[in-house]
């Protein structure tokens, strides 16, 4: 068969340069990107709603720069305007002589605006007025927000194209932006220019000496103190850097872990634009964030600098959390909703509504003005980064009455709430903790369950409940000494604050905050000390309705063993080590690799798991017993010595075993109700510690 020939040309074109060109995920072409769309959105969204609202074009709203064109220049592919500062009003009779001004237009808003001498055009913030020593104008910046409202007759009017518009002659940067000549070496040091485009070009000065060539006079200026959150993010006109301090009351301070840049999320698993990601060195560690509120009921979460140490967590929730404080040099990384970060969400709702009466943007906070209803809470709010000084506390000031502190409650009335999802605050006693991943707290999914006395004092109502289970996920901060706690085989009593309830358990996931109650020897046997929990603990005798991650008490009849998993092995009889090695020439005799040492009679470890007879229907109960159980139900003296071989299935069938304290591994409720369960040795001296306030 002959080979076939190929006429057309290929699909593929051979320049595949002419493909378009996909920026890097989190990269600074990206971002930039991403800013220039949001921009030339929100300017277009504003010249269709000042078409459509009439309205729009008044000069009475507060900011609007209204000005008269003298002269239109081209520099540097830029539009220069010259122009006369009128008033708002029109009335110009009392002024000496009209202020002169120079405005930048990009090319874009030329076009919109075809500007001619002689046309009025009205400027609506966030414009920026630019002071420089040494000229006498000044220069208006960030003109995007602009509209002509006056245009000039036709005679004296010229059409918006190349040739009507001034030709400079070829002059330095220095004199094209009207700069001084002779600027001294501080001044040159000290500013620093940034412009990515000249229509908002801004110099941007590090020390105050050079303060005076600064001079922000549009709204939102630097001079002024801010009250509202919303009001200062929403001129911006995009994300970006606040230049303005705003008074907020920190209602809560946690710690966020930083995740990976392949799995980077707020609450999600989907990566959100906007977010920055990670550095490779931020992996694994802990930034700091607060929860802020202003007076006028907005939120916004701050992400700060990352802790040097988990303990920190305590010393600014106690610096910060409950004062107003002052946001100073943040920025805007996101703005989320209800729908994508509900966890957030349920902690604003747990802060709502508000402990005092909110102001309100309709009148200004010196106008006197009855106080308006607070309403829902908020849905979205703002996602803020800063560093450790872009909070600072107000000196002197008292905590805020807007502040609302977490509320203690007990377990028994967290389970008598009606809600289905909603954030609690308690103290309670940890009776049992089990590791999922990791071997060790802070590693990743920890179990804990907890109890205290009002669960264990009897109630003659029902339903009647001795423990609680808590999930604490991998996102929550564990501070050392919760760590050296958990890992200690004795009980504890720690303080769980703005836990989520939801679907019957607790979750302790990111702005949750765990803290060890410590022992005050001063309270204990005072009347002010809370009952201790009875000895042994009290538990919830087996049910079907248990749900696994649970403790509850077992008592029946063997009437099975699981045969696949049994087995026995030696340990050691010093260290209980099963780092055993057999003798070459000694048979009978082992060496300890852990203790280094020769044991001659080994002591046998055995597994076993056994089917026991359920007191409630068709339900079939595995259950894997410890080693002193065991003991209890085969014959003691047949595992002592070396002549221990195995033992017999039917020695075992019927033997009584119970009380037991059992976890509940997991639950199958298929075709028949399955539960595999694991006995387990409860904590002692659970109740040696007092209940504190959750600070």
């Amino acid at each position: 068969t002959p080979p076939r020939t190929t006429d057309g040309q290929p699909k593929t074109p051979d320049d595949s340069g002419k493909k378009k060109p996909k920026f890097q995920s989190g990269g600074l072409a990206e971002r930039l990107s991403r800013l220039q769309s949001r921009q030339r959105s929100a300017v277009s969204f504003w010249r269709h709603q000042s078409l459509s609202d009439a309205s729009a074009a008044t000069a009475d709203r507060p900011g609007v720069l209204v000005l008269e064109v003298l002269e239109v220049l081209e520099e540097c592919s830029m539009r220069v305007a010259r122009c006369e500062r009128h008033r708002p009003g029109g009335d110009d009779s009392q002024s000496e002589a009209k202020a002169r001004a120079l405005v930048l237009f990009s090319r874009e808003t030329v076009a919109h605006l075809m500007p001619a001498p002689r046309d009025i055009i009205h400027i609506y913030p966030p414009w920026q007025s630019l002071s420089i020593e040494g000229f006498r104008s000044s220069v208006i910046l960030n003109t995007h927000l602009s509209q002509k409202v006056h245009s000039a007759p036709k005679a004296a009017s010229c059409l918006l194209s190349k040739s009507s518009f001034v030709k400079a002659e070829a002059r330095t940067v220095s004199q094209a932006f009207f700069l001084p000549k002779v600027m001294n070496e501080d001044s040159i040091r000290n500013c620093t220019y940034a412009a990515v485009d000249l229509s908002s070009l801004v110099f941007v000065h590090s020390s105050t000496s050079s303060a005076s060539y600064l001079n922000l006079e549009g709204p939102g200026t630097l001079a002024r103190l801010s009250l509202s959150l919303l009001e200062v993010v929403e001129g911006l006109g995009q994300a970006g850097s606040v230049g303005q301090d705003v008074e907020v009351v920190v209602q809560r301070v946690y710690g966020a872990a930083v995740a990976d840049a392949s799995a980077l999320s707020f609450l999600k698993p989907r990566v959100q634009s906007g977010t920055p990601c990670p550095h490779p060195t931020e992996k694994g560690k802990t930034r700091l964030c607060a929860l802020v509120q202003d007076s006028y009921g907005m939120f916004s979460v701050v992400q700060l600098h990352l802790l040097p140490h988990s303990d920190d967590l305590h010393r600014y929730g106690h610096m910060w959390q409950g004062r107003t404080c002052l946001l100073r040099g943040v920025k805007v990384v996101q703005r989320v909703t209800r729908a994508r970060c509900s966890r957030l969400f349920s902690l604003i709702d747990s802060l709502w509504p508000p402990a005092m009466p909110l102001g309100d943007h309709r009148h200004p906070p010196s106008t006197p003005s009855e106080s308006r209803a607070a309403g829902p809470a908020p849905s979205f709010c703002y996602l803020l980064s800063g560093e450790e000084r872009s909070v600072q506390p107000a000196e002197g000031s008292p905590p805020s009455p807007l502040y609302l502190p977490p509320t203690l409650q007990t377990l028994r009335a967290i389970l008598q709430t009606e809600l289905k999802s909603f954030r609690c605050s308690f103290v309670a006693t940890v009776i049992y903790k089990r590791f999922m991943q990791g071997g060790r707290a802070g590693q990743g999914e920890l179990w804990l369950v907890l109890s205290d006395p009002s669960l264990q004092q009897d109630q003659p109502e029902r339903p009647r409940r001795r423990t609680l289970a808590l999930c604490v996920s991998a996102s929550c901060l564990l501070t050392s000494s919760v760590v050296r706690a958990l890992e200690s085989p004795a009980g504890c009593r720690m303080s769980f604050r703005d836990v989520v309830r939801e679907h019957g358990l607790l979750h302790c996931v990111e702005q949750s905050v765990i803290q060890t109650c410590p022992v005050d020897p001063e309270r204990i046997g005072s009347p002010a000390e809370p009952p201790a929990l009875p000895q042994p603990v009290r538990l919830d005798p087996l049910s079907p309705e248990m749900t696994p991650n649970s403790l509850c008490s077992l008592s029946g009849v063997i009437v099975g063993v699981d045969e696949d998993t049994a087995y026995s092995w030696p340990v050691c009889s010093r260290c209980r080590s099963d780092n055993l090695e057999l003798l070459p020439r000694r048979n009978d005799s082992f060496h300890c690799g852990s203790c280094e040492s020769v044991v001659d009679k080994p002591d046998t470890r055995i597994q076993l798991e056994v089917y026991l007879s359920s007191s409630f229907g068709d339900c079939t109960l595995k259950v894997k017993l410890q080693q002193k159980t065991i003991e209890s139900i085969l014959n003691a003296a047949a595992l002592e010595g070396d002549q221990f071989t195995g033992y017999d299935v039917e020695s075992v069938l019927g033997k009584e075993v119970g009380p037991l304290a059992v976890y509940v591994r997991a639950v199958s409720r298929t075709a028949s109700l399955r539960m595999g369960l694991e006995e387990i040795n409860p904590t002692k001296n659970m109740a040696a510690t007092s209940y504190f306030p959750v600070p």
